[in-house]
């Protein structure tokens, strides 16, 4: 099931990638949301602030604007309005993450997601974004991160596409096939 909030942050998304491009303002608009969600999941107070629905949707509007006017440019003041207006600030952190998906997505890049027990060398990782790169025809960002968990082997995800060759599912699949078979007992 696809949860609503995500929905309904990917019209915001669209909309704003729309309005950037037809303004040129895709890469601001970009740092602005981004800088905005960050100080919105970081910062308590801003939080609280800006998803209380104790404060009135005018005043909660108003103060942003006075603080942020002339700071952010007028697509994402519009969008903090419409937020504001529709009691849907909660969402800001869904349509900053969904307008960098689709800006990289217009840019031709792909973001490459690698779990490894321990960290790679150098050309270990070269070898992934090169492959990547030369599988999906774009530019790879590349996040790696360690789970000593894994026990060895490597986890790449890109997009819904996942290549698990970690120890620890090769493990879960071989307990689960003698288990299986009658030949261990829990």
């Amino acid at each position: 099931m696809i949860n609503r909030s995500d929905r309904v942050a990917r019209v915001y998304a669209e909309a704003l990638i729309a309005i950037g491009r037809e303004q040129g303002l895709v890469e601001r608009i970009h740092e602005e949301l981004t800088a905005l969600a960050s100080l919105s999941g970081t910062d308590p107070q801003m939080r609280a602030f800006f998803t209380s629905p104790r404060i009135a949707q005018e005043k909660k509007y108003e103060v942003l604007k006075k603080i942020l006017e002339g700071q952010v440019c007028p697509p994402v003041l519009g969008l903090l309005r419409v937020l504001i207006r529709k009691r849907r600030e909660t969402i800001l952190d869904n349509v900053a993450d969904l307008f960098g998906r689709f800006k990289d997505e217009a840019e031709g890049k792909v973001h490459v997601f690698v779990t490894t027990a321990r960290a790679l060398l150098d050309d270990q990782r070269e070898a992934i974004t090169a492959r990547v790169a030369t599988a999906t025809g774009k530019g790879v960002l590349y996040h790696e991160k360690a789970d000593p968990a894994l026990i060895g082997g490597t986890v790449v995800r890109v997009g819904d596409y996942v290549v698990d060759g970690s120890i620890r599912r090769r493990l879960k699949a071989l307990r689960k096939n003698l288990v299986a078979k009658g030949r261990l007992f829990e």
